[in-house]
């Protein structure tokens, strides 16, 4: 779940619980004025059923008009009682009300019996005092992190970072754990939330990092999984490792290629083949950025747009190796492999099966037949305009 293209969710069922279940989703720092029994509680609220999500009542609906009540002596369900007890001004909560501490078997109105109901609240006055209808701005704008920043190469943008982290609600609860090996991103690339690439900025290899990421810089209005709306974030980092971005230096703007190997079959890779290659990709300090087997179509430009000129013309046996300036390094794919903005880079490819030709000839068709004399015809690397 923690990055935008790789993070994973713990799965969500939806048994009703025994109690009252309360999120805290947000809680002002500077918390004086708490609701006591028979204040007078002013709210906005949506309700929801639980396992739905369907909304059955807002308070946002009636003109924004908030609705209220007496805290502790009635008027309202006793699961609203139980979860706003100890709530101050421009506090925001979620409850989760099993069907006994709401409408019963009964129901009522739109609400059928034993159902499970879920409410957020956000308690915007007490009394007379006046009220707070905003939002506060540290709710939007601060990260809080936390551990050791004593080391000589601090993270920043387009360093590649692996780190193994832990994120846990406002009430503890965890919603997500990365795998023992870690979760790679390139840090300033929007490939993870925006809490946690502010927040591993200015750490380095080696530190353990205490994330506080407000609503706006993790999941905002959305509804991922576990993770409430508009609630805050809390992540234990760990970064693994960290490969150091280097910028290049580089004005040239063409690739050099090197192949070596020796053909199986003489046929070489033309246009529209479907093959299966293996691939390596390399940064200029020689750090591996990704590696392994993909079927690839020559001429989609997927992945890194170069990749089907170093293709066109190689054969089954060969390994061909191209330094790559960032023009022509890129890519709108971070799930293969992560490449730093602005810097150059090696791809080091190699043909291990023709799985259909261009013309729907497939490896058996081809090393049954004669080699033409087309076949062994070199094609030109600038085949395909980049």
């Amino acid at each position: 779940m923690l990055l935008v293209l790789f993070m994973s969710f713990l799965s969500t069922a939806f048994p009703e619980p025994e109690d009252v279940i309360v999120q805290v989703l947000y809680r002002p720092k500077d918390c004086k004025d708490i609701g006591q029994y028979g204040d007078t509680m002013h709210v906005q609220y949506l309700g929801r059923f639980y396992e739905s999500k369907k909304k059955f009542d807002s308070s946002y609906d009636r003109d924004n008009v908030p609705f209220y009540y007496s805290l502790g002596v009635g008027g309202v369900i006793e699961g609203y009682q139980i979860g706003t007890k100890n709530m101050c001004i421009n506090e925001r909560r979620r409850l989760i009300v099993p069907s006994k501490y709401a409408y019963g078997s009964r129901g009522t109105g739109n609400i059928p019996g034993y159902s499970t109901l879920m409410f957020d609240v956000h308690l915007v006055q007490i009394n007379d005092k006046p009220p707070s209808y905003e939002v506060p701005l540290e709710m939007s704008e601060e990260v809080v992190a936390k551990g050791n920043k004593d080391c000589l190469s601090p993270v920043k943008d387009g360093d590649v970072l692996t780190i193994q982290f832990t994120g846990a609600l406002p009430d503890g609860t965890v919603f997500d754990v990365s795998p023992k090996d870690g979760v790679k991103f390139v840090v300033g690339a929007g490939q993870i939330i925006k809490g946690v690439d502010e927040g591993v900025k200015t750490f380095c290899n080696g530190s353990t990092v205490a994330l506080e990421i407000p609503p706006t810089k993790a999941y905002g209005d959305r509804w991922d999984g576990p993770v409430p709306q508009w609630s805050f974030v809390y992540y234990n980092i760990t970064i693994l490792n960290q490969v150091v971005f280097h910028p290049s230096s580089s004005t040239e703007n063409t690739m050099k290629c090197e192949t070596v190997g020796n053909c199986n079959i003489e046929y070489r890779v033309r246009l529209h083949d479907y093959i299966l290659l293996d691939y390596e990709v390399k940064d200029s300090q020689n750090n591996l950025l990704g590696s392994g087997e993909m079927r690839y179509l020559v001429g989609r430009k997927l992945f890194v747009p170069a990749w089907d000129n170093m293709l066109l013309g190689m054969c089954l046996g060969q390994v061909k190796t191209c330094r790559l300036p960032p023009s022509l390094s890129h890519t709108k794919s971070v799930s293969l492999f992560l490449l730093p903005p602005h810097t150059e880079h090696y791809s080091i490819l190699r043909v291990k099966k023709i799985l259909l030709t261009f013309d729907g000839k497939d490896e058996l068709d081809i090393v049954n037949s004669k080699p033409s004399v087309e076949d062994k015809v070199d094609i030109p690397i600038a085949h395909i305009e980049l």
